[in-house]
């Protein structure tokens, strides 16, 4: 019999969409709080999931989210004993913390006199992660404060049972969870391996605990981000803030001297702790924008200038076009020219640079396998199919796959319209931290055109509602588009941005604008034709090689300056 909501007892509203909460079958009607509405559904997706009882599934078998839940049992799971008590020594260091003995109990926390640290101690306070009542995990905490956790346990946030509700705080750490616990805000949770450290480029595994807890995330509509206040605390709110959704978060701000929960409770007291969720400001408020929304990106425009740009790997196109997350790029060029070409290589030299990972909607890549397989050649520098240079061994296309996997995540909704392509770019948001999208090609999209509204207008409303995600998400976006005509006089120069089908606002909307060309003299110009802010760039052009053996460009020595724009 085929699975269905009904059939598993799950109980839907007759009219319900998206993602909503309900009774579990499996433990709502033993538990205390019958009533509490533990079981997250995803009604398109057919996905459910218990954060009480772990019970989740799915009524569509072969879907990935089902072969994601099952690999779930590859985790070690620790062996928890019943607590003997802890030492007078430890309760005390707790006391001075502010964290009282009756909180230490309620979160089970517990002492080991043998455990090994890499510092040469030998004693440690063990934190134990729980799900549904189950420790998935445990951190041990030196007193030399040195941290370290179950090998291959699963990471979720510290406090997950306590999620159960539309607000929830998350911290940096377990002594700022207990503290909000001390305050009776036990709907706070931390982060399982704290900030990402300053100037780490690839941090994207960091929050594989997001993906993890999805479920119990689901019904929560409201986050605060009580992280520390330095400067990896900035990054972890900033990137929490973006997975989660800006329009969801609220801002903390501590009193002056202290850095995050826990010293607010051990200076100031528990009303002071209080307070800081109290006068917590949302990140940002929809659609306003206040001098105390961003005045932390004042003070960074402040001390080090505009928003920092990232490098192409081609230092002869750094001089035209550089790439800046929050903006979107129009790329253009003639059939057989090499766009897509071009666009996988620029992705590759991201991802190997700065640890970026991308979002790839490309319609004219399909089957996906013949997409990574032309991602793989690039990536290895060596043929991937038998001809008459030597292809890449299985090694190689092994190291090449992983690789690939790591970085790229292909868009392919069932139906191609702007809409759902954004919606599953913000999951991979969520998930991975993506970075980047690329649309390609904008005319292999579904379009739904309303009744009275003209092309011009169509690709007006398509731009700015690109641009926009761009902008709130923070992320690099990618679309190309083909000339409306190509006749042969055309093609003795690269098309400008005015020659897209449909619209001049190609070029009115764009941030940045390439045309891919490739000149009867040889060689590959990536000509610059738009450039909004003139950190990024500048109009002009650059030549690269392309090599077909291993589908790799590079630097030429030419010099060309096209002045038709």
């Amino acid at each position: 019999m085929e699975n269905t909501f009904e059939t598993l007892g799950i109980i839907l509203p007759s009219n319900a969409t998206g993602q909503i909460t309900t009774l579990c079958p499996k433990c709502s009607h033993t538990r205390q709080k019958s009533s509490d509405r533990c079981l997250s559904v995803n009604v398109e997706e057919g996905i459910y999931k218990c954060h009480h009882c772990g019970y989740s599934g799915s009524i569509y078998p072969n879907r990935e989210e089902v072969r994601t839940q099952r690999t779930r049992g590859d985790y070690t799971k620790p062996t928890w004993l019943a607590s003997s008590g802890l030492p007078d020594s430890v309760v005390k260091y707790f006391r001075e913390r502010g964290i009282s003995k009756s909180t230490l109990e309620a979160n089970d926390i517990q002492y080991r006199e043998k455990e090994w640290f890499h510092d040469g101690t030998t004693s440690a306070i063990m934190f134990p992660f729980k799900r549904g009542g189950e420790t998935v995990n445990i951190k041990y905490r030196s007193p030399k404060k040195s941290f370290k956790q179950e090998k291959d346990a699963e990471k979720v946030f510290y406090g997950l049972d306590g999620v159960d509700g539309e607000t929830l705080i998350i911290c940096e750490g377990e002594m700022d969870k207990l503290s909000f616990d001390e305050i009776g805000y036990t709907f706070a949770v931390s982060v399982p391996d704290g900030a990402p450290a300053p100037g780490t480029k690839n941090y994207s595994s960091k929050f594989d605990y997001l993906n993890n807890c999805e479920a119990e995330l689901s019904g929560v509509t409201e986050f605060i981000l009580a992280v520390d206040n330095d400067e990896a605390g900035q990054t972890l709110e900033y990137e929490l803030a973006r997975r989660l959704g800006f329009e969801k978060c609220f801002r903390v701000i501590y009193p002056e001297g202290c850095k995050d929960a826990n010293e607010v409770l051990v200076k100031h007291g528990k009303d002071a702790l209080k307070a800081v969720i109290g006068d917590s400001r949302p990140f940002p408020i929809a659609g306003v924008i206040s001098v105390p929304d961003i005045k932390a990106e004042i003070i960074e425009l402040y001390e080090n200038g505009v928003e920092r740009v990232f490098s192409t790997g081609w230092t002869v196109v750094d001089d035209y076009y550089k790439v800046r997350p929050g903006e979107m790029t129009i790329v253009t060029g003639f059939p057989g020219d090499g766009k897509s070409e071009f666009m996988d290589a620029l992705l590759l030299n991201l991802a190997k640079d700065q640890g970026w990972q991308f979002g790839v909607c490309s319609l004219e890549n399909i089957p996906h396998s013949r997409h990574v397989s032309k991602l793989v050649k690039k990536y290895i520098g060596e043929p991937f199919f038998a001809g008459l240079n030597k292809r890449m061994n299985r090694e190689a296309l092994d190291t090449g796959l992983q690789y690939i996997g790591e970085h790229f995540k292909f868009i392919s909704p069932d139906e191609a319209t702007i809409d759902n392509i954004l919606k599953l770019t913000k999951s991979l948001i969520f998930r991975n931290g993506i970075k980047g999208l690329i649309i390609d090609p904008y005319n292999m999209l579904i379009h739904k055109r309303q009744a009275g509204i003209t092309e011009t207008e169509y690709i007006a409303q398509f731009l700015a509602k690109v641009r926009l995600f761009a902008r709130k998400n923070d992320i690099a976006v990618w679309i190309v588009a083909h000339p409306s005509k190509v006749r042969k006089e055309d093609r003795e120069a690269a098309p400008s941005l005015y020659d897209i089908a449909g619209s001049a606002h190609w070029a009115n909307m764009a941030d940045n604008g390439l045309a891919i060309y490739r000149p009867k003299t040889g060689g590959v110009e990536i000509a610059v034709k738009k450039i909004r802010f003139s950190e990024v760039g500048q109009r002009g052009s650059a030549f690269l090689e392309y090599n077909p053996i291993n589908g790799r460009y590079s630097e030429s020595t030419r010099d060309i300056n096209n002045d038709k724009f």
